[in-house]
């Protein structure tokens, strides 16, 4: 028999965008998870999600959704929210898990659920390269696995997975994307002032910007994606009205060169360095904004940045020339000048945004790298 939670809910806000999402009230009918977890088990308890009140809830998320167009990673951070507001996560976190595989198949997302060792998992159908997440095929299509960090001890490779079989759906579901094209509008008490300063031809600069703290939780579990993913990820509307226009205020006074470089230098010399193993012990990348937040970062979180600024500030082609161990952006100048690289019978302009052992000017590259082979990983053309 399936034990109901019989509780009565209260309205409750979401407030981490600037509207904040009211969580409907509600009669919660919904059965307590017992026993041990196995796939026939979560079978049932799924399937009741379908007569339950949490209907009222999945709606109201998608009506939010769709009135302020979220991304499928912002939005399924409002999911997040939401379920853990019914099952606190650290003490129910089976229905804290159902409910979220619950709120965004009802929300048109193809999502499933699975079991290894008695740990429920929570998959998504995604046709995005992804590169530090599990996965599983089902029907030649791909599922990644949304909480594998909340299970560092389990073997994705060796242990068992048993699939949960789901009942088909009524109407076509959609793959999940984790490109974010637009951010949502934050609350103003989600932003900080922070002083980034720096110097350029003996020139010290100092630019005090807003940052938004909250990306640094909503990206916490973000995985590593293609450059053209993460390089593109947007700024927070108060962060970029802070930064760019000083940033172009300064470089309209300068050569096409000298601005290039005046931001390769900015990037360089206003954060410190640290690789991302010493930093958590795995490989990430930040998006340009978690680059300006954190004050250390790594060769592929400053490159986020450069290529952001280029684009905004010149909007020239770039490529990304990756090595065994490095990685550095180069870019399409009017007049070339010192190292280049050749992209489809044009000559890119090699910058280097991550200290070295002597101060590069643009054009130039540290000796370690001269004849070491690389790729082309990325191009942008306007």
């Amino acid at each position: 028999m399936l034990l109901l939670a019989g509780y009565s809910s209260y309205a409750q806000t979401i407030d981490i965008y600037k509207e904040a999402f009211q969580i409907p009230a509600i009669e919660v009918d919904y059965p307590q998870v017992q026993g041990p977890i196995t796939a026939d088990k979560v079978a049932v308890y799924a399937a009741a999600f379908d007569n339950s009140s949490f209907r009222q809830v999945a709606t109201a998320l998608k009506e939010y959704k769709t009135a302020h167009q979220l991304s499928d990673w912002m939005y399924y951070q409002m999911v997040r929210r939401t379920a853990n507001y019914f099952y606190h996560k650290p003490d129910n976190y089976e229905g804290y898990t159902l409910l979220k595989w619950y709120l965004m198949r009802a929300s048109g997302y193809d999502v499933r659920l699975a079991v290894i060792g008695e740990r429920l998992l929570f998959y998504v159908q995604s046709n995005e390269e992804v590169y530090d997440i599990p996965f599983f095929m089902y029907e030649n299509k791909a599922y990644l696995c949304l909480n594998k960090h909340d299970y560092k001890d389990v073997d994705f490779e060796h242990q068992q997975l048993y699939n949960v079989p789901l009942p088909a759906s009524t109407v076509a579901l959609k793959s999940f994307s984790y490109k974010i094209n637009q951010l949502p509008d934050f609350t103003d008490d989600n932003f900080t002032n922070k002083l980034i300063d720096f110097t350029f031809n003996n020139v010290e600069y100092q630019f005090d910007i807003k940052v938004n703290k909250s990306i640094d939780t909503l990206f916490v579990n973000y995985p590593v994606l293609d450059y053209d993913a993460y390089f593109n990820i947007p700024l927070s509307n108060n962060t970029y009205a802070t930064l760019i226009p000083k940033l172009k205020q300064v470089t309209k006074k300068m050569s096409q060169s000298q601005g290039v470089e005046y931001l390769m230098e900015f990037v360089r010399n206003a954060f410190q360095y640290e690789s991302d193993i010493v930093a958590t012990g795995k490989e990430q990348r930040f998006s340009p904004e978690l680059t300006l937040i954190n004050d250390k970062s790594d060769c592929d979180d400053r490159i986020a940045l450069f290529y952001f600024l280029v684009k905004e500030i010149y909007n020239l082609p770039m490529v990304v020339v990756r090595y065994p161990t490095h990685v550095m952006l180069a870019v399409k100048l009017d007049k070339t000048k010192g190292k280049t690289v050749s992209y489809n019978n044009q000559e890119y302009v090699i910058c280097e945004p991550t200290p070295q052992a002597r101060n590069l000017k643009i054009g130039q590259m540290a000796e370690k790298y001269k004849n070491q082979p690389y790729e082309i990983a990325y191009a942008y053309h306007p």
